[in-house]
């Protein structure tokens, strides 16, 4: 993305985010094209950081408020976090998101470390590799194993989601690998910002090569370090039973997921404004073109009624 913002540049020197960058390159039929995907893709994922706070969230306010219902909480809950987020979106710069973008990456390592600090002390193992939710959705019995023993899958089927397979390097089969696919394509989001991260970069970093390598790398290697592990402790702790959202493989009472959970929240109202900023950015760009346009037709107006009038043009003009 940098590189082709370094050359859409060189073509047009106010391009400033993903848009004008595809429409230097591709017209502005593309760049209306791809404006559309835009707003729909991030307001899209905008919507899925408050369902996700509400998850996250919901199970430490109903350990305090144990009574009432689950829907008035996660309306209430992502009703604050809306007001939260407006506070954060409110800032007109990407490059101010420091802060919150390094505490939001404070909040995974935590997590993180707790989560490899659970596998350490309780790996799965045959025969020994079942979660402390209770009865859920995905186990209505509450005594579900990520790893039966041939025994235990004979006595309780339903309680053996993975049968004996147990531990393994390889999917058993294409599904699971179908189903991480959104979850690769939600990540590569992270472009469409990298055009408005481009144009705060300071000019000296604007064109080095290496610079665009360096950021690039670093970026790479901080997301390995924090995602890895966490995908390889959650696994290895549940086996076939690891949910996608692995906070739900802990019960309610743990200490240590309702710590993990808060900083999930904390993350997602942090990644937030990181999303909806490129989708603001856009709109404004459509704005601008809509009231140069105004502008444009408002002249040919007065134009034309001066020459009516007068039968001849403005001084000037």
């Amino acid at each position: 993305v940098f590189q082709c913002m370094s050359a859409a540049r060189r073509l047009d020197p106010r391009v400033r985010d993903y848009t004008k960058m595809v429409g230097a390159a591709y017209g502005t039929t593309a760049e209306a094209l791809v404006t559309v995907l835009i707003v729909l893709y991030v307001f899209g994922a905008c919507w899925g950081y408050l369902v996700l706070l509400s998850d996250t969230l919901g199970p430490l306010v109903r350990k305090v408020a144990p009574a009432v219902d689950e829907s008035l909480v996660r309306i209430l809950l992502q009703c604050g976090s809306t007001a939260v987020c407006i506070g954060l979106c409110s800032l007109r710069s990407i490059n101010t998101l420091k802060y919150s973008s390094a505490l939001a990456v404070a909040a995974v390592l935590t997590t993180v470390v707790m989560l490899v600090r659970n596998y350490a002390a309780h790996p799965c193992t045959a025969g020994d590799c079942a979660t402390a939710a209770g009865p859920t959705v995905w186990c209505p019995s509450g005594e579900c194993s990520g790893w039966c023993t041939a025994e235990q899958l004979a006595a309780a089927p339903t309680n053996c989601p993975g049968g004996t397979r147990g531990v393994a390097l390889w999917p058993s089969g294409a599904e699971p690998f179908l189903g991480a696919l959104p979850l690769v394509a939600f990540a590569l989001q992270c472009h469409i910002q990298g055009a408005a991260v481009y144009h705060e970069m300071p000019p000296r970093l604007q064109s080095s090569r290496a610079a665009f390598a360096a950021i690039a790398g670093a970026s790479s290697c901080l997301l390995i370090l924090l995602y890895l592990p966490t995908g390889l402790a959650g696994y290895g702790a549940f086996g076939a039973i690891t949910q996608g959202d692995i906070l739900t493989n802990f019960g309610v009472d743990d200490p240590l997921a309702d710590v993990a959970r808060g900083c999930i929240a904390v993350t997602a109202l942090c990644a937030y404004p990181m999303q909806h900023y490129p989708a603001r950015l856009v709109l404004h760009n459509v704005w601008i073109a809509m009231r140069a346009r105004a502008r444009a037709r408002g002249e040919q107006r007065r134009l034309a009624l001066w020459r009516r009038l007068f039968g001849r043009p403005v001084c000037g003009r």
